[in-house]
């Protein structure tokens, strides 16, 4: 799950809007980028998005991100 669909569907367009536009997120690290993909893989999407909505808002935002890929462009993009 690493696409804008997939933030959207948890979250709704708004939410993911507001949260992407969050000009401090919580800083990238390899670890939180694993761990939200462990979270993401061992919890059910309804359970996954309340897990995320609990978290402090720096870091939801950053969760968006790596949900909806757009840590994962930034990346590729940094790479190339």
């Amino acid at each position: 799950m690493t696409t804008r669909q997939d933030a959207d569907d948890l979250w709704g367009h708004d939410v993911v809007e507001r949260a992407l536009a969050e000009p401090n997120p919580k800083p990238f690290s390899r670890f939180y980028v694993l761990f939200v993909g462990d979270r993401a893989a061992e919890l059910p999407p309804a359970a996954f998005r309340l897990w995320a909505l609990s978290q402090p808002w720096p870091d939801f935002c950053l969760i968006v991100r790596i949900v909806s890929g757009v840590l994962r462009d930034e990346l590729m993009r940094e790479v190339h």
